[in-house]
C-alpha cells in the first residue's frame, strides 16, 4: 500500500509540474505546427544561452533525419531564441522561469505533441550517435527498433573534451563540435543495479562514473534514454537517465556531450551563483572553485582516447549492435 501511495504521489506531482511549466511557456514563432507523421522523428530541445553550439547541433540532427524541432528557450540573452526561430523547421517557446528540475519543459511538449511518436530529446550541447548510423537515418532506426519490439534505446553519456585548457578552445558557431573537443574517456563506466519505481518494463542497471566521476571522484549517471516512442504511461526519470514503461532495445547508442568549450568558465561561475541545478548547482560550484584555484585547466589525461567514429565506440564496447544488426 505504501508503494502505491508513493506512485500516486509521484504521478500527481508530475501532473502539477506539467501544468505549471506549460502555463509559463510562451510561443515565439507564429508558424502553424503541422501534423506529426508516423514516419517522422521530431526533436525536443531545451536550452539557455547556447548560440555557440546550437547551429552545428541542429544541422547535425537534421542531417540524421530529424524533420522538425520543438525548442524551449529559457530566457537566453545571447541570441539563441532568434537563431532558432529563424529556421522554419523549428517551433520556439520561451520561459522566464527558473529551472525547476529535469524535463520540466520537455514533458508538457511530449504530452501535447508526441504521443505515439518516436522522438529525440536532447540538450543543445549533445550529439546522438548510434550503430549503423552511416546507413540508417533516424526514421529507419525507429523502424528497426519497432521491429525488435523495443520502444527506447539506451545510450551511454560520453563527455567530450579538448587537449588544451578549456579557456584556450577557439570554437566557432557552425564548426564541427567533434573537432573542437575530440577526446573522451573510454573506461571508468560502472554498472549499478537500478531499482524501479513502478511495475513493468524498466532497466536492469544504470551506468555511473565517466569523466565527471574521474574529475570529482563521485558517482554520476552515465546512462541516458534520448530516443524513444513516447506514451503517457512512460516514467522519464532523472532527466532521461532512466526510463520506465518502455521495452529497451538490446542495442546501445551514445550521447557525445560538448559542455567544455571556451564559454564554460563563465557558465560555471554564473550557474554556481544561480544555484538552480541539482543539489544547489554543486557540480558547477566545484568547477568554479577549480577555476578559482587554477585559473584554467584541461580535462585531458594520458589515458584519454581521441574520437574516431562509431566503429571505434562499438569496438570499445561503448556502443552495441542489437540482435537485428542495428
Amino acid at each position: 500500500m505504501a508503494r502505491r501511495l508513493e506512485q500516486l504521489k509521484i504521478r500527481a506531482h508530475r501532473w502539477v509540474r506539467r501544468k505549471t511549466a506549460w502555463a509559463g511557456m510562451r510561443r515565439v514563432d507564429t508558424r502553424p505546427l503541422p501534423a506529426w507523421n508516423s514516419d517522422e522523428v521530431w526533436m525536443i530541445v531545451v536550452c539557455r544561452n547556447e548560440a555557440l553550439r546550437l547551429p552545428f547541433m541542429l544541422q547535425y540532427h537534421f542531417d540524421l533525419g530529424v524533420s522538425r524541432v520543438l525548442l524551449v528557450d529559457n530566457d537566453s540573452t545571447d541570441g539563441t531564441r532568434d537563431l532558432a526561430a529563424a529556421d522554419p523547421r523549428i517551433h520556439v517557446w520561451t520561459s522566464k522561469e527558473r529551472y525547476k528540475g529535469p524535463l520540466y519543459w520537455q514533458e508538457p511538449l511530449l504530452r501535447r505533441f508526441a504521443v505515439g511518436r518516436w522522438c529525440l530529446v536532447l540538450d543543445a550541447d549533445e550529439l546522438f550517435v548510434y550503430p549503423q548510423m552511416d546507413r540508417l537515418k533516424l526514421p529507419d532506426l525507429a523502424a528497426e527498433l519497432e521491429a525488435e519490439g523495443a520502444a527506447a534505446l539506451h545510450s551511454l553519456f560520453i563527455e567530450m573534451f579538448a587537449r588544451e585548457p578549456i579557456g584556450q578552445i577557439a570554437y566557432s558557431p557552425g564548426d564541427d563540435l567533434r573537432s573542437a573537443a575530440s577526446w573522451f574517456d573510454a573506461d571508468g563506466y560502472v554498472q549499478k543495479k537500478y531499482h524501479p519505481v513502478f511495475d513493468g518494463e524498466a532497466p536492469d542497471s544504470i551506468y555511473m562514473g565517466g569523466t565527471r566521476g574521474r574529475v570529482f571522484n563521485e558517482e554520476f549517471g552515465c546512462s541516458k534514454y534520448p530516443f524513444f516512442k513516447y506514451a503517457p504511461e512512460l516514467f522519464l526519470r532523472r532527466g532521461l537517465h532512466t526510463i520506465e514503461g518502455a521495452k529497451i532495445s538490446k542495442a546501445q547508442g551514445a550521447i557525445l556531450h560538448f559542455k567544455y568549450l571556451q564559454d564554460f568558465k563563465e557558465k560555471a561561475f554564473r550557474e554556481a551563483a544561480r544555484g538552480v541545478y541539482w543539489n544547489a548547482s554543486a557540480e558547477y560550484k566545484a568547477y568554479a572553485e577549480r577555476f578559482r584555484k587554477e585559473g584554467d585547466f584541461s580535462l585531458w589525461h594520458p589515458g584519454a582516447q581521441q574520437y574516431e567514429g562509431i566503429q571505434q565506440l562499438v569496438a570499445l564496447g561503448l556502443m552495441k549492435t542489437g540482435a537485428g544488426g542495428h
